[in-house]
């Protein structure tokens, strides 16, 4: 009841507010506010009233600071542009329905996926069809031919790669998983940057076999970046070639730009040999994630470079809950050096912008320090250390804190909220002529975020797991762990921690993982994150998730 009452009032006096006091957005609103992602969020849910006028979506089109699909595919419905219609039609069409339209459409539409989908008795078809300028037509001499594999190890290693990476799965594996693929040929395609993707798809579907141990011998160009090399790696110790792999973890680290890559290929190089130099390596590290906390708990050493400030009092004038004021503030900070940044931090140095000030000094300091602020303290109180870590952990991923972003899927505010998930909690709660705004509230994001993990671990018995699901929905969480990840077996929990497909939620989860130790460490409430991976291991797919 006191949780109901507190809700309630907290509404009531939001919308007293004038940033929230109505969610009637006109055409006006639109003509002082900077291009950022927040101004895109109120056209994209302007453009989804019944009151935009097609001069309108037309004239907001030359406002949008970063266009995507789905904000294109809203702007072709709303404006009276023939062009933009079809263009909208014709690229969700699938291979079946686009052949059945003319050859704009058709050409519009049309690409490696939908293409390699096809019988090959239908290509001569498509073939005349399409535009003398597409450089789809280079892989039909390839898809033609009686021996398609044969026929591409002949080409240039642009017109393969183009073919293996566009190309649906079940077409790689019908012409590209027969044989061992030549090592000199493999050594020519390192040469394009293009031969990342290969690797990447390649060492992540488990039926390229053939594709797989033909990796084990590939000499990798200056082109293969660090990820690539990470996955080479992996790919050779699942074929038990444990020096092949420490060597390739070797080249990921010498090629890293980001010290979590190289912590990563470190850790791994540890796992494979048990030789305490890595791990010796890996404490030194100056990032903080699972690899550096892992090294620094088995050595027994403290966390280093971490700053969790604590301020007083409210600012004097900055509205944290406007999505317009921090781009403001930021578009003077882009062109401030290291100095100028510390100094201007100071300014934001009070309890409710402790986000901001803390935003700015890590990038004053160039990362080189790591700050976990706990902002609005007084909104979690009452929640578990447990519950009050994972808020933590999640938000400081999810926004750093900042109480007003939008991101480029227009999820808002400090817990990073998709408006329709915001609207659906909303509705459950029973809260009448709820604006999406809210969500730029502190106090909102948490109550909401507490909703929603309240959800989450119901179902789920990890935080791990939980960051998954926050990030990639829980249907798809559920879905992954009954395949059978996370299952008993060489290297695990580790294994299925670096081979989850989806490749954000993945790393989202490593991340969250890492914060909510630290935040447990803040928080007076150590944990271990040996023991956190040793939970992972569940003997059953059912008991990973609650009753």
């Amino acid at each position: 009841m006191h949780f109901k009452q507190t809700f309630g009032t907290l509404f009531c006096l939001l919308f007293l507010h004038p940033l929230f006091a109505s969610q009637n957005v006109d055409f006006a609103f639109f003509q002082d506010k900077p291009q950022s992602l927040a101004k895109d969020f109120y056209i994209y849910e302007y453009l989804q009233s019944d009151r935009v006028t097609p001069k309108e979506a037309t004239m907001l089109f030359g406002m949008v600071h970063t266009m995507n699909l789905r904000f294109f595919h809203l702007f072709a419905k709303k404006m009276e542009n023939p062009e933009f219609q079809k263009i909208s039609y014709c690229m969700d069409l699938d291979i079946t329905r686009l052949m059945k339209e003319d050859d704009a459409c058709l050409n519009i539409g049309i690409n490696s996926a939908k293409l390699t989908s096809l019988p090959k008795s239908q290509l001569a078809n498509i073939k005349s069809r399409l535009s003398p300028n597409t450089p789809l037509l280079k892989l039909f001499p390839i898809m033609e031919s009686d021996n398609v594999y044969e026929s591409a190890l002949k080409s240039d290693a642009q017109t393969f790669l183009t073919l293996y990476t566009g190309s649906i799965s079940a077409y790689k594996l019908a012409h590209f998983n027969q044989n061992i693929l030549p090592k000199a040929f493999l050594d020519s395609l390192s040469l394009s940057p293009k031969f990342n993707a290969m690797v990447y798809s390649t060492v992540q579907n488990d039926k390229l076999d053939m594709v797989q141990k033909s990796l084990l011998y590939v000499t990798p160009s200056l082109h293969v970046n660090a990820k690539s090399l990470f996955y080479l790696g992996l790919n050779a110790l699942k074929y038990h070639e444990n020096n092949k792999a420490i060597a390739f973890f070797e080249q990921s680290i010498e090629r890293a730009k980001k010290q979590e890559e190289k912590d990563r290929a470190l850790f791994w190089q540890y796992l494979i040999s048990n030789n305490a130099s890595y791990l010796q390596k890996l404490s030194q590290s100056s990032d903080i994630n699972i690899y550096s906390l892992f090294a620094l708990e088995t050595l027994s050493l403290p966390l280093h470079n971490v700053v969790s400030p604590h301020l007083e009092g409210t600012h004097p004038y900055f509205e944290v809950s406007d999505p317009f004021a921090w781009i403001e503030i930021m578009q003077r900070v882009y062109h401030m050096s290291a100095q100028e940044t510390e100094i201007f931090a100071q300014s934001f140095k009070y309890a409710n912008t402790l986000p901001h000030y803390s935003y700015l000094m890590e990038r004053a300091t160039r990362y080189s320090k790591h700050y976990y602020p706990i902002p609005y303290p007084e909104e979690i109180a009452d929640y578990s250390t447990h519950r009050q870590a994972l808020m933590l952990a999640i938000a400081r991923q999810e926004s750093r804190f900042l109480p007003s972003v939008v991101s480029t899927s227009y999820a808002l505010g400090m817990m990073q909220f998709m408006p329709f998930v915001a609207r659906d909690i909303a509705k459950k709660e029973k809260l009448e002529d709820f604006n999406i705004a809210a969500m730029f509230n502190p106090k909102v994001a948490y109550l909401f975020g507490n909703i929603h993990l309240n959800f989450l671990e119901r179902n789920l018995i990890s935080p791990l797991f939980v960051a998954y699901a926050y990030n990639g929905g829980i249907g798809f969480t559920k879905r992954h762990l009954q395949a059978g990840a996370f299952s008993a077996g060489m290297y695990e929990p580790f294994w299925s921690m670096e081979t989850m497909i989806n490749e954000e939620s993945r790393e989202y989860g490593k991340k969250v993982l890492a914060n909510y130790v630290v935040y447990r460490h803040l928080l007076g409430d150590d944990v271990s994150i040996k023991n956190l991976f040793e939970k992972l291991l569940i003997p059953s797919a059912s008991d990973r998730f609650r009753n």
